[in-house]
């Protein structure tokens, strides 16, 4: 296998490869292998690796699965694997031992899915930008100057290079659509819930947070959430699946949808005309296939303040504390950066009235929002609201640090994705080629609760129109 034929297939190409024998998964995880060992000094998308265990699996007799044999990467936060540490990205972590499989990783196993490592983050995935001190930055495979966005960076550039198909990744304020918005690939965060929550932190960032992948096609995204939906009894975060197979959902007729189109961010403000563009084609696109086309303008909305950022920022702290509490002491000055010991700072001065009002703030927001959806299917808006930031714009890292500094001119750069956090809805980055060779700009797709079908649907039509397999960036592994 060549590392051209490799990155021709998407995860169910390479899966279908191997159960008809035209290619091992031996053969499959060792050009992975190559293409990560190749590319990644020049874009440091994976932090830690596991070459041996991935290349012992993949000798081993697979399951009937979509996705047998196929490499795969993990986000290195959130979730555990007994073969290799979560160093969430901090130096705080940085002797962190193996832990039991996460549910998520198990079901990734059962599935045949071959993990090779883990990819960069953010400290505690908690930046629209993957430049975390401790790992360092991740760089962008179509252009190195600019982010690959926060935090599933990594994943993002791991995908969009060709390292691997599909890359695991996290979403809680748009950790997975920012990203892919960024490197030009497939980002879907499904309905709060849907996915498997990870037990061993049930209460990440009080709901809002959805896993799930990167992926560079529709159907890879549907056949991994196939194999993440569903729970243990017990579980107070949960989301019934909408149909039986995300995956086999897509070769049905999708009806005529009502889609509301939106060119300004939820504060009211323009976005660049790049992004308008790649709207405008998208909505083109979509009114030929036959879809209902109507304005729509987000409600006014609080500020993205304090009072919503408390919410995610409580569960770093405690991660912190119970890690303090394994070693026996307090993080050096130098262990953890800018952001971490600020939000410490916040959650220690909040007061269980300031948690009780950020949560009703949440729910007020969340049922204005899907008020002003309930006419329309759809909400299209673009994925970003500028150009990806130039790498180094944002600093949460150094005593140079302002919030509210980093809180503005983040909102600025992508106000589209917290508000389906809040909301708990589906919703996708999709990559639009404005100029063929070029980066692609990304539109967002968000829908209503439960509906990930559509969302889903909707994205593989639009991934026909737009032949989104041949956006090629210069730092591809198809080229080695």
């Amino acid at each position: 296998m060549t590392p051209d034929e490799y990155t021709s297939h998407d995860g169910i190409g390479l899966a279908t490869a191997i159960k008809n024998k035209d290619f091992s998964a031996d053969e499959v995880t060792k050009i992975a292998i190559k293409c990560l060992q190749n590319l990644n000094p020049s874009l440091n998308a994976v932090t830690l690796t596991n070459f041996d265990n991935a290349q012992q699996r993949s000798r081993e007799l697979f399951p009937d699965t979509p996705l047998a044999g196929v490499p795969f990467l993990l986000k290195d936060v959130n979730v555990y694997t007994h073969d290799m540490p979560t160093t969430f990205s901090s130096r705080f972590f940085a002797n962190a031992e193996p832990r039991k499989d996460s549910e998520i990783v198990t079901k990734i196993r059962n599935a045949g899915l071959v993990i090779l490592g883990k990819t960069n983050t953010p400290e505690f995935a908690e930046d629209f930008v993957t430049e975390p001190t401790f790992r360092g930055t991740t760089y962008n495979p179509w252009t190195r100057n600019l982010t690959t966005g926060g935090s599933s960076g990594g994943a993002a550039a791991a995908v969009a290079a060709g390292i691997v198909p599909i890359a695991h990744g996290t979403d809680l304020g748009g950790s997975i659509r920012i990203p892919a918005a960024c490197c030009g690939v497939y980002g879907f965060k499904p309905t709060s819930g849907l996915s498997v929550v990870n037990q061993d932190h049930p209460e990440l960032a009080n709901g809002f947070n959805s896993d799930h992948v990167l992926t560079r096609s529709v159907r890879d995204s549907a056949a991994v959430l196939d194999v993440t939906a569903g729970h243990k009894p017990g579980y107070r975060y949960r989301t019934e699946g909408s149909v039986k197979s995300y995956l086999a959902q897509l070769d049905l007729p999708l009806r005529s949808l009502t889609i509301g189109v939106c060119l300004q961010t939820p504060g009211g403000l323009n976005v660049i005309p790049s992004q308008q563009d790649a709207v405008a084609k998208t909505a083109e696109a979509l009114q030929l296939m036959g879809h209902n086309i109507v304005k729509y303008q987000y409600p006014e909305i609080p500020d993205m303040g304090i009072w919503n950022e408390s919410l995610w920022m409580i569960e770093i702290a405690e991660l912190i504390n119970n890690e303090c509490d394994r070693l026996g002491r307090q993080p050096q000055p130098d262990e953890l950066e800018a952001m971490s010991h600020f939000l410490r700072k916040v959650v220690d001065s909040a007061s269980a009235l300031d948690y009780y009002r950020a949560r009703t703030n949440v729910h007020r927001v969340s049922m204005k929002l899907m008020q002003s959806m309930s006419k329309i299917d759809v909400v299209l808006s673009p994925a970003l609201a500028e150009e990806p930031l130039e790498v180094g714009t944002l600093d949460s890292r150094t005593d140079k640090f302002d919030f509210d500094e980093w809180l503005a001119t983040g909102y600025r750069f992508a106000p589209f994705s917290t508000i389906c956090n809040i909301t708990g809805q589906p919703a996708a980055s999709l990559p639009v080629q404005l100029y063929s060779g070029q980066r692609p700009n990304s539109v967002q797709i968000a829908g209503h609760t439960g509906e990930d079908h559509i969302i889903l649907q909707l994205s593989r039509a639009l991934e026909s129109h737009f032949v989104w397999r041949s956006f090629q960036p210069p730092v591809w592994a198809g080229s080695l």
